[in-house]
């Protein structure tokens, strides 16, 4: 039986992963930050293992693995640390983003504020350019994805991610109109903004593709048809099993400016290619649908505690849900068919 181990099993895309191994017949050793106690989800699929002194020291104390899976590198020291123990692991499977790339004006996401938003192919292959390496968030995963090169790795990059465990779950933008019992929501650019959608279920499917069959390489991971931002409201009402109205509104003055900006809202859309892992024998992963039910589920149980649970809607620099801001806004304004 092949061993595996999995870092951050406490997180969302661990929570995926860790079943479809163990259901692929591998025997799944998992650690969790500062020794949390293993989701209910992935408890009865893997044996809680303790994080040793490094990354390295922790696999080596386990004896060596097969495949060793880490969704939360992040610089190219934290990669050093993971390939000390390369002589003793058979394949790695990182995560890494899809902010990573760079449009021809080498203009990226996380520097949309001061360049203006990239302007990317119709679909992003894993060809296109990327960021230079960096201290940065996307740069750090450059970085990091540099210091695996020529290494026995697969590197995953997803765009925005959606799955229970999530700690930005971008959906409760929307889930939590609902439950507050708002039935019409503003939409910048009428709801068509794209930013392609990526689930845990689809990244954990991938992952196990890979690690089953020994593929290494750079590959994108998203859902199998990027939803626009008016349907992924709609999705999020369906699943709910409730009715709101989307309505367009634009030219706000600049107090309102915030209304209808969405955590999937961009200038300009973001479409990720994932014609190479489906090359290799890939399924494309789940529905961004399919997984919606569960999702909206879990994100509800947190609606009393949600600032604590989902703290980066915090710092989005205005308030999220503005809800009297709205109402100034959504009159007159078009409704959206």
């Amino acid at each position: 039986m092949r061993k595996a181990l999995v870092f951050g099993a406490s997180g969302q895309k661990a929570r995926a992963l860790v079943p479809m191994l163990a259901a692929a017949g591998w025997q799944v050793d998992a650690v969790t930050r500062a020794g949390r106690a293993l989701p209910d989800a992935i408890a009865p699929f893997a044996a809680h293992v303790p994080y040793g002194d490094s990354r390295a020291a922790t696999i080596r104390a386990g004896g060596g693995y097969d495949a060793v899976f880490d969704p939360m590198l992040l610089t190219a020291d934290e990669a050093a640390d993971l390939m000390a123990a390369a002589d003793v692991v058979g394949q790695f499977c990182v995560i890494s983003t899809a902010s990573v790339y760079a449009d021809a004006k080498g203009r990226s996401l996380e520097t949309s504020g001061s360049t203006g938003f990239p302007r990317f192919p119709r679909l992003i292959a894993e060809t296109q350019a990327t960021v230079a390496p960096g201290e940065g968030y996307s740069s750090g995963k450059v970085a990091m994805e540099q210091a695996l090169a020529g290494s026995r790795s697969t590197i995953l990059r997803p765009g925005a991610i959606h799955g229970i465990g999530a700690r930005h779950p971008r959906e409760w933008w929307f889930v939590k109109r609902i439950l507050d019992g708002r039935r019409e929501v503003p939409l910048r650019d009428g709801g068509q903004n794209i930013f392609h959608t990526s689930s845990a279920a689809g990244i954990a499917s991938l992952a196990t593709f890979c690690l089953n069959g020994g593929h290494t390489g750079v590959f994108n991971v998203a859902d199998p048809v990027a939803p626009s931002v008016a349907q992924i409201g709609a999705a999020v009402a369906a699943a709910m099993g409730r009715d709101i109205t989307l309505i367009a509104v634009d030219d706000l003055p600049d107090h309102l400016s915030h209304i209808g900006f969405t955590p999937w809202s961009g200038e300009h859309p973001m479409r990720l290619s994932t014609a190479r892992a489906r090359a290799l024998g890939w399924d494309g992963g789940p529905t961004y649908e399919s997984q919606l039910p569960a999702y909206c589920a879990w994100m509800a149980q947190h609606a009393a505690t949600w600032v604590q649970d989902f703290p980066a809607f915090q710092a989005y620099g205005h308030d999220p849900f503005d809800y009297i801001g709205e109402d100034i806004a959504l009159r007159p304004a078009v409704r959206l068919p």
